[in-house]
C-alpha cells in the first residue's frame, strides 16, 4: 500500500479530445501501522455491541459523540472535497480499501490526539480479521494528514478514517462485514454487505463489471449489431481510403493516439445518432482513466464526420472511431490496459492488452 500527493492536470486534446487522469505531485509518505496478513480471528467481540447506522449519533459520556459519515469501498482514498493539491492512498494490485469515516465530536474538557480516538478491527466472513490505520481530514476537508500528527479540542468535530486494504474479495466475495470500533473502553461495531454498502467515494475502475468482447466477434443488442474491427495505436489517425482533402488527428508531441474502430450495424427502425451510441473510456494499468472523443466515417471511408451530425439508418452499417489520446509510454509498457464502452445502456470492455 502507498500514499501519494497528488494533484489534477487537465490537458486540452486536439479536436476538442479531453484527457482525464490523476497525476502525482510531491510525495510525503505517511506513518501507520503494518497490517499484515489475515488471519482467522480469535478475538472475542462483544455481540451485543452497539450498533452504529448512517444518521444515528452515539455518545460516549464525557468522551464524545460519533456518527458515521460514510463507508466506502476504494482503490484509491481521498479525502471529502479534494484541493488542488491533497494526499491520497492507493490499494496494491488486488487489492481496495474499505475507508470508515466517522465524525468525532470531542467532549472532554482538553484535546485528544486523533490517533487514541479510537481502535478498530474490521472482520470479514465472521472469520478473517483485519486490521487497519487512521488519518484525520484537515483544512476543511480537503486534505489527509496522520492520527499521530494532528489532534482534536474540545467541543470541535473533526472526520477520522479508519482504512483496511483487503483483498479485492472482501468486495466481490458475497460475505458481510463487521467494523468493530471501541471508543472509550466501549465497543461498537458496524455491520454492512459490501455489494450494498455506501458507496460515497466508490472508484471503480468502468471496466470491473463489462463483458469482454474480442476484435471481429460480432455482439447483438436490441438496437445493433456490433463488432471491434481493429485498435491501432498511431501518431495520426486518417480515414480508411482518404480523399483529396480529408480530416485527420495527429497526436501532440510525447503522446500518442489509440484508435478503436467499430462496425455498428443499426438494427433498431429509426435512425440512430453516432453521439448517442454511448461514451468510452481508456483505463492504464486499472488506475488512470481517458475519456474517448468519437467520429464516424462516410461509408466510401474517404473522409471523417462529427459524431453529433452524423446518423447510421436502419438496416446501415457505420464506421464509429473511439480516439484517445494517451502517454507515449503506452507502446512499450507492460501494464495492462482496456477500452470501456457503453451501448444499449450495457458496459462493454475490449482488452488491449
Amino acid at each position: 500500500m502507498n500514499k501519494k500527493k497528488t494533484g489534477y492536470i487537465f490537458i486540452c486534446i486536439i479536436a476538442a479530445m479531453i484527457l482525464s487522469a490523476t497525476a502525482c505531485g510531491k510525495t510525503d509518505y505517511f506513518e501507520r501501522e503494518e497490517t499484515g496478513a489475515p488471519e482467522e480471528t480469535e478475538t472475542k467481540h462483544d455481540p451485543n455491541a452497539e450498533l452504529i447506522v448512517q444518521g444515528k449519533t452515539v455518545n460516549v459520556p464525557d468522551i464524545c459523540e460519533m456518527s458515521l459519515d460514510y463507508l466506502s469501498i476504494s482503490r484509491d482514498v481521498k479525502p471529502k472535497e479534494p484541493g488542488s493539491t491533497y494526499s491520497q492512498y492507493s490499494a496494491a494490485d488486488g487489492k481496495v480499501y474499505v475507508d470508515l469515516c466517522i465524525a468525532y465530536k470531542n467532549l472532554d474538557t482538553s484535546a485528544v490526539s486523533a490517533y487514541d480516538t479510537m481502535k478498530c478491527t474490521l472482520v470479514y466472513a465472521d472469520k478473517y480479521e483485519y486490521n487497519g490505520f487512521s488519518a484525520m481530514e484537515i483544512e476543511n476537508r480537503s486534505d489527509f494528514e496522520s492520527s499521530k500528527a494532528v489532534s482534536v479540542s474540545p467541543l470541535s468535530t473533526e472526520y477520522i478514517h479508519y482504512l483496511f486494504e483487503v483483498p479485492d474479495e472482501v468486495r466481490t466475495g458475497g460475505e458481510g462485514i463487521t467494523i468493530y470500533l471501541t471508543v472509550g473502553g466501549k465497543e461498537f461495531k458496524i455491520e454492512a454487505d459490501p455489494k450494498a454498502i455506501d458507496i460515497v467515494g466508490l472508484e471503480m475502475h468502468p471496466g470491473a463489471d463489462a463483458i469482454e468482447v474480442k476484435s471481429k466477434t460480432v455482439v447483438t443488442t436490441e438496437n445493433c449489431e456490433f463488432n471491434v474491427n481493429t485498435v491501432v495505436v498511431t501518431n495520426d489517425v486518417v480515414p480508411a481510403n482518404p480523399g483529396d482533402y480529408y480530416a485527420h488527428f495527429e497526436a501532440e508531441p510525447g503522446k500518442l493516439i489509440v484508435d478503436m474502430s467499430l462496425y455498428y450495424r443499426n438494427i433498431s427502425s429509426t435512425k440512430i445518432g453516432v453521439d448517442k451510441i454511448g461514451k468510452s473510456t481508456l483505463v492504464l494499468n486499472d488506475r488512470y482513466e481517458y475519456s474517448g472523443f468519437v467520429v464516424a466515417e462516410k461509408n466510401d471511408g474517404t473522409e471523417f464526420t462529427d459524431a453529433d451530425a452524423t446518423s447510421i439508418l436502419p438496416l446501415e452499417t457505420g464506421n464509429i472511431h473511439h480516439l484517445f489520446m494517451v502517454p507515449e509510454e503506452i507502446k512499450g509498457g507492460n501494464d495492462p490496459v482496456y477500452i470501456c464502452f457503453t451501448i444499449d445502456n450495457k458496459k462493454y470492455k475490449y482488452v488491449m492488452r
